[in-house]
């Protein structure tokens, strides 16, 4: 039997050039499927290639119809000579079945795939040239006008101009998301607001026709202020986020009155709310931030920890890639994760990528514990004047400093209510060194 597969990138492309020629080779039956080449996932394709059994012969008018880069079809053919199937492609006359027909079909893959990196490079070019001639450079549409880039869409603008005016009353971004998201608003997309895209949203300057020039100015000075940029406001509380629930939620500081205040569990406010978690754990905020105080200078003054930082020093400053072995091996890596989407990977294929991941994962902690190892290396080692310098530190310094040795704390909950409660013996420090 001779399976045959057509493609064409969109709905309105006509297919009937492939198909009649496919039909001259005696394909019997024909595929078609209608998604561009650059999808991770090709059902119809799929389907097709699962359908071949040993003595068919698989085809394809040419080569970019079946896959989109040399890795990919180099994956596919082999997976079809290991499962007995032949493979052909009209239009280049490959036929897998002999020698000349396989070494032909390599470098027409690598024909095809650096034409693909072609088409890319020219529609970058086009897109460069609209946007200096003042012409929006296409693409999809932005929330807020149509399809068109210019005219726009009154529902989506009116969330737009609320989001504006809400923020510049004071309120925050994370309560307009979650208002939104409570109302069952859809994002642009469907699913749940996020703070970061309604962010870029409303930074964009293709916005202006929709907000106004004056609030478009307004919005940006806001964004840009100090207490609004990504860092955030200096922090007042010193376990903020650091002290995690037993239910893995952060924690953070809430005021329980009469001038007292406590890290909580915060638990979902209806639907949309971000936190997720059990609402049922809390702790005295001044108990747990003492607790870490001493439990920081009791691991900072030990003589275990000080052989520790020296140990890993040396370690990290020896071995370890080049910068060029890294850059290949990302590139290998990217290569493997195209072909894990498909159905042609292979044992080898997925060892293969557990290991590169674990070797980038190890250059990344190697590159961000580095400075922090060596900072710590510089604290004094006696108590008394870690407990000085520490008295000089702000609240995010301290902060500073406790990531530096800490990953995060894990609170339990109490066993006992009031005074009773063993602070101590419910929190769990997970250390970086």
């Amino acid at each position: 039997m001779d399976i045959g597969l057509a493609r064409v990138s969109t709905l309105d492309q006509d297919p009937r050039l492939q198909l009649d020629a496919l039909k001259r080779a005696g394909c019997d039956p024909i595929f078609i499927e209608r998604v561009s080449g650059a999808a991770a996932k090709r059902p119809v394709r799929d389907e097709a290639l699962e359908l071949a059994q040993p003595g068919d012969t698989f085809a394809v008018w040419k080569l970019d119809r079946l896959g989109r880069s040399l890795v990919e079809l180099q994956a596919i053919v082999t997976d079809l000579e290991r499962r007995g199937v032949k493979f052909r492609s009209l239009t280049e006359n490959i036929d897998t079945s002999t020698a000349q027909g396989r070494l032909f079909f390599l470098l027409l893959a690598s024909f095809a795939e650096f034409e693909r990196a072609l088409i890319i490079e020219r529609t970058k070019a086009g897109k460069a040239r609209r946007a200096a001639e003042g012409k929006h450079p296409g693409g999809r549409r932005r929330f807020g006008v149509e399809d068109d880039h210019s005219t726009i869409r009154e529902a989506e603008a009116r969330l737009l101009c609320e989001a504006a005016r809400r923020l510049l009353d004071g309120e925050t971004a994370s309560s307009v998301v979650e208002d939104w998201n409570d109302r069952g608003i859809p994002a642009q997309h469907g699913g749940r607001w996020q703070v970061s895209p309604l962010r870029t949203m409303l930074k964009n300057p293709r916005v202006v026709p929709v907000l106004g020039a004056d609030t478009y100015r307004r919005l940006l000075e806001l964004f840009d202020a100090p207490d609004r940029r990504r860092q955030g406001r200096p922090a007042e509380h010193l376990l903020s986020g650091i002290l995690r629930c037993q239910c893995g939620q952060p924690m953070y500081s809430v005021d329980t009155g009469k001038g007292q205040s406590a890290y909580r569990c915060q638990k979902a406010k209806g639907s949309g709310g971000r936190s997720r978690g059990c609402g049922t754990v809390g702790v005295s905020e001044r108990a747990a931030d003492r607790w870490a105080t001493e439990a920081f200078i009791v691991a900072m003054c030990s003589p275990a920890l000080a052989e520790r930082i020296a140990a890993r020093l040396e370690a990290f400053g020896a071995g370890g890639p080049s910068p060029a072995q890294l850059a290949a091996e990302q590139e290998e890596l990217a290569e493997l994760e195209l072909i894990m989407r498909t159905r042609f990977a292979t044992d080898a294929h997925r060892a293969r990528r557990e290991e590169l991941r674990a070797r980038a994962r190890e250059a990344q902690e190697r590159m961000r514990a580095r400075p922090d190892l060596a900072a710590l290396g510089s604290l004094p080692r006696t108590e008394a004047k870690l407990r000085d310098r520490w008295d000089g530190w702000t609240v995010p310094k301290r902060r500073m400093w406790l990531k530096r040795v800490l990953r995060y704390i894990t609170l339990a909950k109490a066993t006992q209510r009031g005074r009773g409660s063993d602070v101590g013996a419910r929190l769990n420090p997970i250390w970086k060194v």
